[in-house]
């Protein structure tokens, strides 16, 4: 009954159940990668025979330790109980035996955690111990024979009468666990001992097919402790029990060889697995059908096949490192044999058309193992995409509802994963990809983007060979059309010349992999003859949006320059802008790329200017039209360079303003990209005309007039000869249709100077003014149609006439016809003056952001230079008339960031000081500027205008402060602006006050905390 209470006490400790049935918070999930906790040392007295409570407990303990899954646990308590058993004196043989009968043995067939994994740690050193070197079983254990250890394994992982089907594979892999520790502890050099542990192996094998491959692999690691004598007699046996044609029976046959190459060998079915003469039968071992049959072919037994499986078989790994140690020898051999082999096993037989969909899965499992495997063996990634894998993988890939759609993807992914650990594979992998078996279009015919990442791992060492794989000699080899090779070519070529350098030092293209791919493609756009005129425009655009990207890093500066100069494109030679100012613009170019040329001050100006220069060529090749005042304004540009080098010239700042302000006006990524480069490196020489030639477009309206301020060059008389004319056209109207309505309808609401509304009423109102023309529109609309067809609206028929409805003539509905034409001729015009106006509107607000862009720029680098100019104070006041005119939300934004970015920036040229003396510094002129911003302050009580006025003006207040005079000057500001708040004469945000009281506060401590240094300081020196 005790024995009874104690057996159920243990089958309901969560610790004794399957891993499956415990919960999840009772699941340990380390797999040996968590921390284990701290704990005392455990115990390695020896163990007794007739033990104590205590020393049950202390056995309990380890045993559960030792089915921890953390590594640490496991390693620990083997340790002890090794110890406990075999230290010192040793135990007696009973302790010993009951150990092994009711612990060891029996735990292994436990699912309990790791249990396997740990019993089987001790059990291995114990067999060494008893049947090794140290010989145990004959001096100390007599009773304990080999055949007896062996019996009590098998007796404790039996799995007798109608047991569950869990329980069952645990005793199975109990048994298959015991018998791997014999192997593993090197007792197995006797022949008897061998054999009866093979003979335990097959039987275990044959009983269920998922057990095969897991004893075939215990027998792998038998073989490479064995004699040759041994090997031979082992593979003899397995031969004649049919396990040779079996993907087992071929590792163990490549494992023998592999140790004992001259090993006699069983005549049938072959010498070697992997000899061209075994072709023929190898297939057939190797091909996993995924079906399960007790067949008998020619009287023997076929071994039972498992089902199919996602876990690829051992044998390729054996299969793989046979071929590298091969090709360590002779590589021209090994990569012949690996060929053959590759297309009569693997091609031809996975990837078969009559092939199933578990064994092209198996394939695409096998292409993986060989890829990464072939890290240090060019040979095998260069034979492994054959014909039919090339057109599965392609096949499954390019569709999502393919079934082997997840396991292709997979295959390109782990391709990826081994370019980027191996990048010299790469132009052996592309060639494979774009060649014969693949297609050119790889990525367009699997819907993937594999070369475009696989392009990004290229290489200084290998950009010359992937370039040679891209650039055929013959397009049609493509296997394309020739637009669409030159399409596929230039994609190419755009993603290389995205890749960054792996040195930013390097300034040759020569060197690098943008270099060389923006030369080979700027040649495609430019200079190549054979290229179709169809697509040699999308092409420029592709090779613009390489210049762009390039542009975003300084490192490849040269890039840029070096394609640029090496254009070789037919040029008209009555052409007079090719004839006259390209020649100088090269030249120039050449000039600013002259290194000796340079000095430290002035190189980052030169190349900016070279880069200007490019540009400009850039556009030359791409016809456009404004590039004659490009090439004559960076040539002043470079005059003025050259002079101000030589301390006798200036204003090379306007003429870049003027020059960056065209590019920016336009919608192109590239000239963005270059304006804010090039103005980067010139903001030291910017002067107040240049700065204010780039705040006075922040003041123009957002409108149609604000546009054709910016932008039109036109005579005013020409403008208004063409309003004139439109009059004109209205007055042409018939009379019966009344025209006027619409115009009325459509008309633009008064600007802000003509009329009385202030702009905070204009914000406020905007909405409902729209709304009102819209209405006022339609009804007019209504209106006329009414008149002309003698008709109303249904709202309206108690207004309506009563009167004689009779049917109009042919002539009177001719007549109507052409007045419902007018009318609606005149409302497709007014809508196309609305959206006139809202794209001069979104050109100008658009325009603005590039400014900024630059401001942004100019403020980050000037304000935080203690010794500038003084003219970034200038930029203040026009963002905050932006903040507080515009009606672009985002423009504001981004001016009060601007702002926000000034003061930090200010702050880095202060120092640890909050307030500070900047040199040549104007104080009069910085009291003048705090006066005029809180005059701004009160012109907006919108929060966000609130706090960038408030920002700007403590930024002022805190360079102003410096001296006594001017410090009483700005507290006196705050005073009168905060007196007149209180009087109620202006209207300002109470944060702008309370921003200055805490900048206040905050200079107090600071004063307060130098000041008590300075006491302690005095008295430490008096003593």
């Amino acid at each position: 009954m005790a024995n009874k209470r104690k057996r159920v006490t243990k089958e309901i400790n969560p610790d004794n159940l399957p891993s499956q049935k415990r919960s999840k918070k009772e699941s340990i999930t380390t797999n040996g990668s968590a921390k284990s906790k701290p704990s005392k040392a455990l115990d390695k007295s020896p163990f007794t025979e007739h033990p104590t409570v205590d020393e049950r407990k202390r056995e309990l303990e380890l045993y559960n330790k030792l089915g921890s899954e953390d590594v640490g646990d496991r390693v620990e308590a083997a340790d002890a109980i090794i110890s406990g058993l075999l230290g010192g004196e040793c135990v007696p043989e009973p302790v010993l035996l009951r150990h092994l009968e009711k612990r060891l043995f029996r735990g292994l067939a436990s699912g309990r955690n790791a249990s396997r994994l740990g019993f089987s740690l001790v059990l291995t050193e114990i067999l060494g111990q008893l049947f090794g070197e140290k010989d145990l079983a004959s001096s100390k254990y007599p009773g304990l024979t080999f055949d007896r250890v062996l019996g009590i394994l098998l007796e404790k992982t039996h799995a007798g009468g109608n047991v569950p089907g869990q329980e069952e594979r645990d005793h199975y892999f109990g048994q298959l666990f015991g018998i791997e520790c014999f192997v593993r502890s090197g007792i197995l050099s006797d022949k008897t001992r061998w054999l009866s542990i093979l003979d335990l192996l097959s039987k275990l094998s044959s009983k269920k097919s998922w057990l095969k491959p897991q004893c075939g692999y215990v027998i792998v690691q038998a073989v490479s402790q064995m004699n040759k004598k041994l090997a031979e007699v082992t593979l003899e046996k397995l031969s004649e029990e049919g396990f040779a044609k079996t993907p087992e029976g071929v590792g163990i046959w490549i494992a023998a060889l592999g140790k004992y190459p001259d090993m006699k060998v069983p005549l049938q079915p072959w010498r070697h697995p992997l000899a061209a003469t075994s072709f023929a039968t190898l297939p057939a071992a190797l091909k996993d059908s995924g079906r399960e049959t007790s067949s008998e072919e020619n009287g023997n037994k076929k071994p039972k096949q498992g089902n199919w499986t996602a876990q690829l078989h051992f044998v390729w790994d054996l299969i793989l490192d046979h071929f590298v140690k091969l090709g360590n020898q002779s590589e021209s051999d090994a990569a012949e044999q690996f060929k053959q082999f590759w297309n009569r096993i693997v091609d031809e037989s996975f990837f078969s058309k009559s092939a199933s969909d578990s064994q092209k899965f198996s394939g695409f499992m096998i292409f993986q193992k060989m890829l990464e495997g072939a890290t240090n063996s060019t040979f095998i990634a260069s034979n492994i995409f054959s014909r039919n894998l090339m057109v599965s993988l392609m096949n499954q890939a390019a569709k999502e509802d393919r079934y082997l759609h997840r396991a292709a993807v997979k295959a390109l992914k782990s391709m990826e994963a081994v370019i980027e650990k191996a990048p010299h594979l790469l132009p052996t992998v592309l060639k494979e990809l774009l060649g014969k078996h693949g297609a050119y279009n790889f990525d367009q015919r699997t819907n993937t983007k594999t070369v475009d990442k696989l392009l990004q791992h290229t290489k200084p060492s290998t950009v010359k060979s992937v370039l040679k794989t891209l650039q055929l000699k013959d397009a049609s080899k493509s296997g394309l059309d020739e637009p669409k090779y030159y399409q596929a070519l230039g994609g190419y070529l755009f993603r290389l010349a995205s890749v960054p350098s792996d040195d930013p030092e390097i300034d040759t293209s020569a060197k690098s992999v943008p270099g060389l791919a923006i030369s080979a493609l700027t040649d495609l756009a430019y200079s190549n003859k054979a290229v179709p005129a169809s697509i040699r425009e999308s092409l420029r655009t592709r090779s613009t949006s390489a210049f762009a990207k390039l542009v975003r890093r300084p490192e490849d500066f040269g890039h840029l320059c070096n394609a640029i100069l090496s254009i070789e494109a037919d040029i008209d030679p009555d052409d007079e802008i090719a004839g006259s100012m390209l020649p100088g613009a090269y030249e120039r170019l050449k000039d600013l790329l002259d290194p000796a040329k340079s000095t430290k001050r002035t190189r980052e100006p030169r190349q900016a200017l070279a880069l200007l220069h490019a540009v400009g060529i850039l556009q030359f090749y791409n016809q456009d039209p404004d590039v004659i005042d490009l090439f004559e304004e960076l040539g002043e540009c470079y005059e003025k360079l050259e002079g101000h080098n030589q301390m006798s010239g200036e204003g090379v700042s306007e003429y870049l303003v003027e020059i960056l302000l065209a590019m920016v006006a336009r919608p192109s990524s590239l000239m963005r990209q270059v304006s804010q480069q090039v103005f980067e490196a010139f903001t030291g020489y910017m002067t107040e005309e240049a700065l204010k030639l780039l705040l006075d477009p922040l003041a123009v309206e957002e409108s149609a007039k604000g546009q054709q301020a910016l932008f039109s060059t036109e005579d005013e008389d020409m403008i208004d000869a063409e309003a004139a004319d439109g009059e004109s056209e209205e007055e042409q109207l018939d009379s019966d249709v009344e025209i006027v309505d619409l115009e009325d309808a459509d008309s633009d609401v008064p600007d802000g100077s003509d009329g009385s509304l202030s702009d905070e009423d204009d914000k406020a109102n905007a909405g409902a003014d729209a709304e009102n023309k819209d209405q006022e529109a339609l009804d007019a609309l209504d209106n006329a149609l009414a008149e002309v067809l003698g008709s109303h609206r249904l709202d309206k028929d108690n207004e309506a006439e009563s009167g004689d409805e009779s049917d109009m003539t042919d002539s009177e509905m001719m007549a109507v016809d052409e007045k419902l034409a007018e009318i609606f001729k005149q409302r497709a015009k007014s809508t196309n003056k609305k959206k006139e106006k809202k794209d001069a509107k979104d050109t100008v607000i658009n325009f603005k952001h590039r400014i900024l862009d630059l401001l942004a720029i100019y403020v980050k680098k000037e304000a935080a230079n203690a010794k500038g100019s003084g003219d970034v104070w200038d930029v203040l006041l026009p963002l905050l008339h932006l903040i507080r005119t515009t009606t672009a939300k985002p423009l504001s934004n981004k001016a009060c960031d601007i702002i926000q970015t000034f003061s930090k920036s200010l702050k880095k040229a202060k120092g640890s000081s909050q307030v500070a003396k900047m040199p040549g510094l104007s104080l009069e002129r910085m009291v003048s500027l705090l006066e005029e911003l809180h005059e701004e302050a009160t012109k907006d009580m919108s929060h966000a205008f609130a706090r960038a006025v408030s920002t700007a003006s403590l930024a002022v207040a805190s360079v102003t402060c410096c001296e006594a005079d001017t410090e009483e000057m700005v507290f006196a500001l705050y005073a009168r602006t905060q007196r007149k708040w209180f009087n109620g004469e202006v209207k300002i945000q109470p944060s702008f006050f309370s921003d200055w009281l805490n900048w206040c506060q905050s200079h107090a401590s600071t004063a307060a905390a130098g000041g008590t240094t300075a006491q302690e300081q005095d008295k430490s020196t008096e003593k």
